[in-house]
């Protein structure tokens, strides 16, 4: 916040004082310009200021401000086709935008009872879904920019996700069980396994038949979608040497649709299998404790690279507000390739098609990286406030950003790419 410029005193009033009675020219040893001193000390102050403004250099090519100042926008998706937006905000709010000029379509309104956590477009760009943190998830329609279906889950919703060949969205909440919805119908499958068991993270497989789902104990289970079973679970294991002692915060699945990537909130990193739950190794186990408050330093997001000639994953942690850091694993060789230390703790990574890594910070810089050689390739300036979520669009040229100084923005990335 800016200080209020002080004001110089006022020179005492000598006009009833007669000088030359009260200073001998023998007793001076220096004379002192008070204008120049006050000046001196304006000109500071003002320095001073204008440090405090300087806005950060703007890199973004559309900057999106529909959302009320002062709310936080937590999520963000592009349509396939690269022409529009949607964003979701603590103010109970989406939007769906234009991200070549940034002006809204349409918004929500305030059909929403809760912070918006999930707004993202459907297969095929008909349907943008949004949901609130309590449970209602809305259907909108581009075309007519009207809401064409509703439910509301019986519990608040902790993660969400849309099927990638159908109108099917897949949701777990904080007691643990996990909704398959067919959209526009009523029909409804509840997936009751881990119930009273919170379930924190999940991911629908590539080949869009399983689900894994991670659960608050450290458990995981894998899900066949259509027949409601459960294809294999990996334990709870206190030890840490063969499963997740805690909550598992992050989950990814290979294009090979059976090796796992897990990442719970004390710092352990896990390679599993979905046919049978077996753990293959722990790539990690940070274990970061902090002396003062006892609290463990957090790996806060996992995914692997899509590249299939780079057999890699990356994780990113939260330090602290200030300091984040990247660690790119060889999974078939189960090793540590990179750690790249970043100013900022990371909120979210994701790949490009190819070894190009983003990463969203804290400190309002959107990042990218050359995994194969462990090295930033360029910082991309323009928020003032931590960075909550980042969304690369399907041809791998922008990069839309969301962010707690209630704006959203595009970056252009195609000459990364």
């Amino acid at each position: 916040m800016m200080q209020d410029k002080q004001t110089p005193p006022s020179p005492p009033d000598v006009s009833a004082v007669d000088i030359e009675e009260m200073v001998f020219e023998e007793d001076i040893e220096e004379v002192i310009d008070l204008d120049e001193v006050i000046m001196d000390g304006m000109s500071s102050l003002e320095d001073e200021d204008d440090k405090e403004v300087v806005p950060p250099r703007e890199d973004a090519v559309c900057i999106f401000r529909g959302h009320t100042s002062g709310n936080t926008v937590f999520c963000g998706s592009l349509s396939k086709n690269g022409e529009l937006a949607a964003t979701g905000s603590e103010e109970n709010k989406a939007c769906i935008w234009d991200i070549n000029t940034g002006e809204t379509i349409f918004d929500t309104g305030t059909t929403h009872d809760d912070s918006i956590i999930f707004a993202e477009f459907n297969f095929n760009d008909k349907y943008v879904a949004t949901a609130d943190m309590c449970g209602k998830i809305q259907l909108w329609k581009i075309s007519n920019k009207t809401c064409v279906w509703e439910t509301t889950l019986a519990s608040d919703i902790s993660w969400i996700k849309w099927h990638y060949f159908s109108n099917i969205l897949v949701a777990g909440v904080e007691t643990g069980e996990v909704y398959m919805l067919k959209t526009r119908t009523d029909e409804c499958k509840i997936f009751a396994q881990g119930t009273g068991d919170k379930t924190e993270t999940g991911v629908i497989f590539p080949d869009g038949k399983h689900a894994a789902i991670g659960y608050h104990s450290g458990v995981i289970h894998v899900i066949e979608l259509k027949s409601n079973i459960v294809l294999s679970t990996t334990p709870r294991d206190s030890t840490r040497s063969h499963g997740h002692a805690s909550y598992i915060v992050a989950i990814d699945c290979h294009m090979d649709n059976n090796l796992l990537i897990s990442v719970s909130i004390e710092g352990q990193t896990i390679l599993s299998t979905a046919h049978n739950g077996k753990v293959i190794c722990v790539l990690q186990d940070l274990n970061i404790k902090d002396a003062a408050s006892n609290d463990y330093g957090n790996v806060e997001t996992a995914a692997f690279c899509k590249d299939p000639t780079f057999p890699v994953a990356a994780t990113g942690t939260i330090e602290n507000e200030d300091h984040g850091k990247i660690y790119i694993w060889d999974i078939s060789k189960q090793t540590l390739r990179h750690e790249i230390d970043q100013n900022g703790g990371i909120t979210k990574l994701m790949w490009t098609k190819t070894s190009i890594l983003f990463t969203a910070g804290l400190d309002s810089v959107l990042r990218c990286f050359d995994a194969r050689a462990g090295i930033c390739l360029q910082e991309f300036s323009g928020h003032t406030n931590g960075i909550y979520d980042l969304y690369i669009s399907s041809d791998d040229k922008k990069v839309l950003t969301v962010s707690d100084d209630s704006t959203a923005r595009i970056f252009d990335i195609s000459m990364l790419t």
